[in-house]
């Protein structure tokens, strides 16, 4: 099992707030296009060089993707602009999505869609405060990560994404987050 140690990197102060998702044999622009991204121009960019690209284009949200085996991760940096509760459902037609948000205020959320339902949202600073329709779904795999409702974890942000790699065996690291040069879209809505 992965432990949240692998992931307290998240913790860095630097990190104001992400959301990350992972669909699952889903190629990267596919997924960008499900969400609404313009996919007309894709160039490979940095996290630092996405947040000059966003401002450039008169600060328009931007995503980056990438693969982590059959699965494609999309990155977004302070915001959760292209995959969130509207989008999810377009992401997991005919597969399964799972996202993790982060934000500066200090709520963290899990989602889990699967073929186009959004079946799970847990507010994981709050682990009893679950939703959708299989709000329960991942409460012993919650409890096994140290997010169950008696547990105070040291950090909720790498104890979500330690769920994430747990349940499904994929995760961001590091680099990806930040230094790898990934295609990068422009969230136009």
């Amino acid at each position: 099992m992965t432990s949240g140690d692998d992931f307290g990197w998240l913790d860095d102060d630097a990190i104001v707030g992400y959301s990350v998702s992972f669909v699952e044999g889903v190629e990267p622009v596919e997924a960008l296009e499900r969400i609404g991204a313009d996919v007309g121009t894709l160039p490979e960019l940095s996290a630092a060089d996405a947040d000059e690209f966003s401002r450039t284009a008169g600060a328009v949200p931007v995503i980056r993707a990438g693969r982590c085996g059959t699965w494609t991760v999309l990155i977004e940096h302070d915001a959760n602009t292209g995959v969130n509760e509207q989008t999810l459902p377009a992401l997991s037609a005919g597969t399964r999505a799972v996202s993790v948000f982060s934000s500066a205020s200090g709520m963290d959320l899990f989602y889990y869609a699967e073929d186009g339902r959004l079946t799970t949202i847990v507010e994981t600073t709050i682990p009893e405060n679950t939703y959708g329709e299989q709000p329960d779904r991942f409460l012993h795999e919650l409890a096994e990560v140290g997010l169950g409702p008696d547990d105070e974890p040291e950090s909720v942000r790498a104890a979500t994404m330690a769920l994430v790699h747990s349940v499904w065996g994929v995760a961001v690291d590091e680099e990806t987050m930040f230094a790898a040069p990934l295609p990068t879209a422009l969230i136009r809505r």
